[in-house]
């Protein structure tokens, strides 16, 4: 369980939302009280490789999710490995540092 870390954005599936080298904060603690909701930013496993990644929320059906990075171009994302099981959500961006 992430209760809260901090984590520095790699990559440009995130932007403009977030661009590399940004830092920000993911907690699982909202996700202890109430399910994610759309458009929230989560860290979640890749379903195939295990590798960690960030992506906004765009669908909700029951236990999985639909997510993509705001930068489609440049996006490894639910267009490519499908929906996502709740199970591999990490936890929620709930702050950008820089």
């Amino acid at each position: 369980m992430l209760l809260l870390s901090r984590f520095e954005v790699s990559g440009h599936s995130m932007v403009p939302s977030l661009l590399p080298g940004d830092e920000i904060l993911v907690s699982s603690i909202p996700y202890l009280f109430k399910s994610p909701r759309l458009n929230e930013i989560v860290l979640l496993s890749d379903p195939h490789s295990k590798k960690r990644m960030l992506k906004r929320i765009e669908q909700i059906d029951g236990d999985r999710l639909y997510v993509k990075g705001d930068n489609p171009s440049d996006s490894h994302d639910s267009r490519h490995f499908g929906w996502v099981l709740r199970r591999f959500i990490i936890g929620k961006m709930i702050y950008k540092l820089s």
